[in-house]
């Protein structure tokens, strides 16, 4: 009887409702359940012809007899249905030992240091975006391990600044280039003179970024279009242009330089934010390409920094919004430094600080409406405030 009851309830779930005007599968599943509650006043007689009935039906579809009509396109689609339930429960029931595995994994790592750096002493480091801020601080951090730097950035006078830094400090070669990281033609150049100024391109930092929020409320086409030509476009130029060495050398490390908006979204920042998410998901993609194409030497990482204190206008528009109370910004020499650490681990994705890891795995636990709310929860104070003032 039991079981006959978790049949009618499941069939109620996963059946497709049969009258116009039908409220959903969860009235289907409360309402046939009821029905088989009251009917436990039936004689047993009954509730066994039931359950034979049911169960000749199911064993007649298993051996492929023929069953009537409707009634057998329903039982098929049901089984289909039922089976695709139980593969969902199965995983759902193991979804929290994959979890204890990978974190204990992680611990095991961390505590017996199982994941050696590599060293990049000698190899040739291309930078993009490395005329201030974190570029800047990524480029003197592997200057620090030995790296020839390649510092790229549209200002040449930033990139001239960086490599004089590298100069008066370690004893490794740098050069200033002047490239448009949207260009894939400008790349291609790049890329040659690189290699014959320096070397063959082992280390890639995704690093040029652009944040746009002159008008938050009605952005400017022309902003939207820059943020998505920088922020994601340029990836695939990198890519294609240094991929391919590395792949022939067999080893090599690709940074990028995503954002925690990428993962947590945030109001009136759309484009922003869709960027960042195209590429970590981006990147995510690049990795398996090389796991398949036994590329293990080609290591991916994927940096999902918080607000940084790296540039002016940001640090102004985080203290306007208060997001200083929340936690400590991150200095670039303080992310260079971590990221550098990460990337010569082989790290997949570095999340900083690194409390903001916890945080969004956390919240990406519950639906998509509750994520929403808990995020608004956080920020939206903030937000209004901003938006009356930009408005």
């Amino acid at each position: 009887m039991v079981a006959c009851h978790t049949f009618a309830f499941i069939w109620g779930l996963i059946a497709e409702p049969r009258e116009p005007g039908h409220c959903g599968h969860t009235r289907i599943a409360i309402s046939t359940a009821s029905q088989f509650c009251r009917s436990i006043r039936l004689r047993r007689l009954e509730i066994r012809d039931l359950r034979f009935n049911a169960f000749s039906t199911f064993s007649q579809l298993g051996r492929g007899s023929k069953v009537s009509g409707k009634m057998s396109e329903v039982l098929r689609t049901t089984w289909v249905k039922l089976q695709a339930l139980i593969a969902l429960i199965g995983f759902a029931a193991i979804t929290p030992l994959l979890i204890l595995v990978a974190v204990l994994s992680r611990l095991i790592a961390k505590l017996c240091c199982c994941s050696a750096p590599k060293c990049i002493e000698g190899e040739v480091a291309v930078v993009t975006g490395a005329g201030h801020g974190l570029g800047r601080a990524i480029s003197l951090e592997l200057a620090r391990k030995g790296c020839h730097i390649a510092v790229v950035d549209i200002n040449v006078s930033g990139a001239e600044s960086t490599v004089k830094q590298i100069q008066d400090i370690y004893g490794v070669r740098a050069k200033a280039y002047k490239a448009n990281v949207t260009s894939h033609s400008e790349l291609v150049e790049l890329n040659t003179k690189v290699v014959a100024d320096l070397g063959p391109v082992t280390v890639l930092v995704n690093n040029a970024g652009v944040m746009l929020h002159r008008n938050m409320i009605n952005p400017d086409p022309a902003d939207v279009q820059l943020m998505i030509d920088v922020n994601l476009t340029s990836h695939f130029w990198t890519k294609l242009v240094f991929l391919p060495k590395m792949k022939v050398l067999r080893r090599g490390f690709i940074v990028t330089i995503s954002s925690l908006a990428g993962v947590v979204p945030l109001p009136y920042s759309t484009g922003y934010t869709a960027t960042k998410a195209g590429t970590l998901a981006h990147m995510r993609a690049l990795r398996m390409e090389m796991a398949l194409e036994n590329q293990k030497d080609i290591h991916v990482t994927t940096v999902l920094p918080t607000f940084l204190r790296t540039n002016s206008e940001i640090t102004q528009l985080t203290d306007s919004m208060g997001i200083n109370d929340l936690y400590p910004l991150v200095t670039g020499e303080e992310a260079a430094h971590r990221i550098v650490a990460g990337m010569l681990r082989g790290e997949a994705e570095i999340t900083l600080p690194g409390l903001a890891s916890l945080l969004y795995r956390l919240i990406h636990i519950f639906p998509a409406d509750w994520q929403d709310r808990m995020i608004l929860l956080l920020s939206s104070s903030r937000f209004k405030q901003l938006r009356d003032e930009r408005s």
